[in-house]
């Protein structure tokens, strides 16, 4: 059974049976009010007819109905919007198996500033999550050679760093104590209580925390050998992360990036710089591209260079 297979059910009729006949590796289904049905392959983003069929004329492709964004929307909310307010605040629904439903609408905003709300949905973003073993296999012997190491994991959207980071916990966790800090529950999947993913036999899960509070969490009451969590950068998060460095624990952790560069101007660079993280690694099309040592990014941030 595929990773598409497992999640039709949160689609109206009419998208799953065009979904049923596609045959590729789906890693994102777009539905847009009134625009065409879309995919992402791994070498392609194009349409589906009715019929599963692949085109590249938006005439021909199924259109999507507000209707369709309702059965959608209210299905990964497991018919209780009310239960799931707290991540559509956030802009997304994770359902089982990891997979993560971005929400497009209108933004309603508190008189404190905070978004408390997301109606008026016209477009949803399904991307299809998968346990990839071995994807994290070059990154983990560089992490577990002569003693556990950190590791920042950085790349554009959809070029496999979560993919990547949930196999590392699993291969890291399966030898040594691991804190997974699981705000969107994506990489462990946990429901009622149980991983749906291979996290690693000693990966203890915090799912649902701010990445702040749950690795100050982790610290204090599982002592923990690694922090793992998935995409970084606020200055709650790198403060946090800081305080793991500090108290000995190593991390393994993502962040959206496109270039060394970018890395170097971040917000995280400090970590870098102090050498909380001893390896830096870029990903790309769900995988490793390359390895640096931290020594490497300092060096470049001195010199200037790219």
């Amino acid at each position: 059974m595929t990773a598409v297979s497992n999640v039709l059910r949160y689609f109206s009729p009419r998208i799953a049976k065009a979904l049923t006949e596609v045959r590729g590796n789906i890693s994102e289904i777009r539905l847009r009010s009134g625009a065409p049905l879309s995919i992402t392959l791994p070498d392609q983003y194009i349409y589906l007819t009715e019929n599963g069929a692949y085109t590249t004329s938006a005439d021909k492709a199924l259109r999507i109905t507000m209707e369709d964004i309702r059965h959608t929307f209210e299905a990964v909310c497991r018919y209780s919007v009310h239960s799931c307010q707290s991540q559509i605040n956030n802009g997304f629904v994770t359902v089982a198996g990891g997979h993560r439903a971005g929400l497009c609408g209108t933004a309603v905003y508190s008189p404190s500033g905070n978004i408390e709300n997301l109606k008026y949905i016209n477009g949803i973003n399904f991307r299809i999550a998968g346990e990839m073993r071995g994807a994290a296999d070059e990154i983990a012997r560089s992490v577990m050679k002569n003693g556990l190491k950190s590791v920042l994991i950085f790349g554009a959207p959809c070029s496999g760093k979560t993919t990547i980071l949930r196999d590392l916990c699993r291969q890291v966790g399966d030898k040594y104590p691991v804190s997974l800090v699981d705000e969107r529950f994506e990489i462990a999947s946990v429901s009622g209580g149980n991983a749906n993913n291979h996290v690693g036999a000693n990966t203890d899960v915090f799912s649902g925390f701010s990445k702040t509070d749950g690795i100050l969490t982790a610290i204090r009451v599982m002592s923990p050998r690694m922090i793992i969590c998935d995409e970084i950068g606020s200055d709650s998060d790198i403060s946090a992360l800081r305080q793991a460095w500090i108290s000995g624990v190593k991390i393994a952790a993502t962040m959206h990036s496109g270039s060394v560069r970018e890395i170097i101007d971040s917000s995280v660079y400090p970590l870098i710089a102090c050498k909380a993280f001893d390896f830096v690694a870029i990903t790309e099309d769900r995988q490793i591209k390359r390895i640096f040592k931290s020594e490497e990014i300092i060096m470049l941030k001195e010199s200037g260079g790219e």
